[in-house]
């Protein structure tokens, strides 16, 4: 079977350099080992999301020659995979979970959480995520054990409760938020093993998420993935930069500035990255240097 990889940005504003600098590597990793490269964008929460936004993403790759393979799908766009069309398929993970004592409804606000915190209960993680103390787990285990159970849970309206994995490592995370909405965690792995992904290369803002993915996937019956990560780019202030830190987007419009975007985030590779792993790219970085740069008109 074809190795095969993915850049998947949510679509909660355009590509900037720090995204740039990641999906450069992700497709200089896959383009130099004979990978399949595919973009799926996680629109998984609307309320963060700003309109357009998956447009231009792509129109930004697409202007810095970074190609994707299609994805072959009635519901794909451009052979791009959205999230937004899986909900059933995340339905049906979740219900294996169910099934084998591995997921539980979790009536907790942040507020009680945020309490739990003061009263050294628990602690935040390396990403300021608040370990779950457990407060939902007992009262919710026998209630999975029956078939009457998990029928009652599929069709009540559980409105306000947030399913959570039951993770052996006592980290207990949320896969189904209480509005609904499915987690990044449940959606990535679950979508990653739909799509055959066997290699992922991503920011290091990611690297703690991990140990929660690998947990899900085993649960699941899922492959493990070979994931590496790359240092994030950050500004002055030693932020990541992002929408929240006021990150300029991509410029698309003049083909001296799309070459300078990419030469950044090739320096910033270089910079960064083992050099065994510079030397393995470096082939498909000056093909791409190479390619004629055609410009797009900026979208935003």
């Amino acid at each position: 079977m074809r190795a095969k990889s993915r850049f998947a940005p949510s679509p909660t504003g355009p590509l900037h350099l720090g995204s740039l600098v990641t999906a450069l590597a992700s497709w200089l990793d896959a383009r130099a080992n004979g990978q399949d490269w595919y973009v799926r964008i996680e629109d998984l929460d609307p309320p963060r999301e700003e309109p357009g936004a998956s447009a231009v993403i792509l129109m930004q790759l697409k202007a810095h020659g970074l190609h994707w393979d299609h994805w072959v799908d009635p519901t794909a766009q451009d052979g791009v995979l959205f999230q937004n069309t899986r909900s059933a398929h995340y339905q049906a993970a979740l219900q294996r979970l169910i099934a084998q004592g591995q997921a539980y409804l979790c009536s907790c606000s942040r507020k009680k959480l945020q309490y739990a915190i003061e009263a050294g209960k628990t602690i935040h993680n390396p990403d300021g995520e608040i370990i779950y103390p457990g407060y939902c787990r007992p009262q919710q285990q026998a209630s999975w054990q029956t078939e009457e159970g998990l029928q009652r849970f599929e069709h009540e309206d559980r409105e306000g409760c947030a399913w959570r994995f039951r993770n052996p490592d006592g980290d207990d995370f949320v896969i189904r938020r209480a509005d609904g909405f499915w987690a990044y965690h449940f959606a990535v792995v679950v979508d990653d093993a739909a799509q055959g992904i066997t290699h992922i290369l991503r920011g290091d803002d990611l690297l703690h998420s991990a140990p929660r993915h690998e947990a899900l996937r085993e649960a699941l019956g899922y492959s493990s993935i070979s994931v590496q990560h790359v240092p994030v780019v950050k500004n002055e202030m030693g932020e990541k930069l992002s929408k929240q830190t006021k990150a300029l987007p991509l410029r698309t419009d003049n083909a001296e500035v799309i070459r300078l975007q990419l030469e950044f985030a090739w320096s910033h590779l270089e910079f960064h990255m083992p050099q065994g792993w510079i030397a393995r790219v470096q082939g498909s970085w000056s093909r791409l240097r190479q390619q004629p740069i055609q410009p797009a008109a900026q979208a935003f």
